[in-house]
Order: structure tokens, then C-alpha cells, then sequence
């Protein structure tokens, strides 16, 4: 009875997103197909269990969770060159082993990576980090402009992501100001604006030549262009457990 109940439930989410698709100024039919022909069930990266209908939070306004937001370092290292991304779920633990076993897992320190990313949970609230490994230089951005955030930032990447790459005290820090939340559940979303934004050349110097206010408008397409770029990817998740190990209790 439960799985009949959650297999109604997926189905209601993904006529949610359909409808909300429809309300969008994009070429709509290709991406409602996309949405109702997608995989609801389980997508493995790694050992982590990432299921597809958890992707369907990128609609209107709803805040992304974990699962929503978990794959989406990925989606960025599979769409740009040189890139690691950074398994999100190693701030979840407190064991330092287990924190750096988990924070590799999405090959961020893999030979030939130039450029490592990832999001970090600062607490029902996204954040962002970008470390240019050629430059050695490390960009945090917190859509709320929060101090205490931007600690946390600089204190994980320092003590874990440092570590991984073999950069222990050679990053320098600089802040991304040049964007701030509007709502309460876009942070999420703007945290992986700024990430594509740094991704396609920009930095603090140059910031106003790639980032736009007019950006804020835009909350309904980005939110689309990301479920759209999910969605494409989904051959890039293996339907089967590969049995890597990513420390043990956090499936």
C-alpha cells in the first residue's frame, strides 16, 4: 500500500512540474516530454540512491533539499571541461575520514582537474564553493551575505577540500557579493548560478561582464534550464549500486 501511495505522489509531483512547464516562455512541449518520460526511481552516483522525482523541486518556487541538489555538482563536472565536483554530503559527518572519503567521491581529486566545485548545507540555507586549482584561489558565495556563512564556507573547504587537492594553506579566499536571494527558497538556485557563472570565465574582477540584475527575473527559466539539464544526463547515472564505498551509514 505505501509504494502504491508513493508511486501516486511521484505522479502528482511530476503533473505539478508538467503544469508548471506550461506556465513558462520557453519552447514547453520538449520539456514537458522530457519531465513525463524521466526516471522516478533510483539513479546511483557512486553509492549514493539519488531518486529522479527528487529533481522535480527545481519547479516554481520550492526550496531544494538534498536530494534535489545533490546531483547537481555532478551535472556541472559532466557539462564542463576540467571540472571535480565535490560529493555535497561530506558536511553532513563529523568523522574527518569519513568527511574526506565522501567529499572525493565525485572525483574531485582526480588527475587533470582544474577547477573543483560543490554546494554545502549552512543549515536549511545552500551555499556555494569554487576552487580554481591552477590559480590556487578559492571562491565562496553565500546568497545571503552572512559572515557566519561565509565562515563555514571557508572553514570546510579549508580543513577538507584543501586536503583532498594537496593544498593544505595555499588558498586564497576571496568572497562572491555580487548576488543576493530575493526570496526565501531560491538559494539553492543562485548558489548554482554563481557556480556556472565562475565556470564560464568570471571573477571578481569582471563580474559586472557576466552577471546581470535582470538575472532575478529569470527564477522560472534557470529553474527549468537546470531540471532540463538534469534530465539530459540521466544516462551519466547508473541504475545499479557500483558499490563504491562512501562511508558506510550515509545512505
Amino acid at each position: 500500500m505505501d509504494s502504491v501511495v508513493k508511486a501516486k505522489n511521484n505522479f502528482r509531483l511530476v503533473q505539478a512540474t508538467v503544469d508548471w512547464v506550461d506556465t513558462a516562455d520557453i519552447t514547453k512541449d520538449v520539456y514537458k516530454t522530457e519531465v513525463e518520460n524521466m526516471n522516478l526511481g533510483k539513479w546511483f552516483i557512486g553509492r549514493h540512491a539519488q531518486f529522479g522525482v527528487e529533481f522535480l523541486e527545481l519547479r516554481e518556487n520550492v526550496w531544494l533539499h538534498s536530494g534535489s541538489i545533490i546531483g547537481t555538482p555532478f551535472m556541472l563536472k559532466e557539462t564542463y571541461q576540467d571540472v571535480g565536483g565535490v560529493n555535497p554530503r561530506f558536511h553532513d559527518f563529523d568523522a574527518t575520514e569519513q568527511k574526506l572519503r565522501i567529499a572525493q567521491s565525485y572525483g574531485a581529486a582526480k588527475p587533470g582537474v582544474k577547477k573543483v566545485i560543490s554546494v554545502i548545507n549552512l543549515g536549511h540555507h545552500w551555499g556555494a564553493f569554487y576552487v580554481d586549482v591552477t590559480a590556487k584561489k578559492c571562491f565562496v558565495f553565500d546568497p545571503m551575505q552572512l559572515g557566519s556563512n561565509i565562515s563555514t564556507l571557508k572553514s570546510a573547504v579549508g580543513t577538507i577540500i584543501e586536503r583532498i587537492l594537496d593544498m593544505t594553506d595555499q588558498l586564497q579566499y576571496e568572497v562572491i557579493t555580487g548576488c543576493t536571494q530575493k526570496d526565501g527558497s531560491s538559494c539553492g538556485l543562485w548558489s548554482l548560478v554563481v557556480l556556472e557563472l565562475l565556470l564560464f570565465g568570471a571573477n571578481i574582477e569582471n563580474w559586472n561582464n557576466f552577471w546581470s540584475d535582470t538575472l532575478y527575473n529569470e527564477v522560472g527559466f534557470l529553474r527549468v534550464r537546470y531540471l532540463h539539464k538534469i534530465i539530459t544526463l540521466q544516462e551519466c547515472f547508473s541504475t545499479l549500486h557500483d558499490g563504491v564505498d562512501e562511508g558506510g551509514s550515509d545512505e
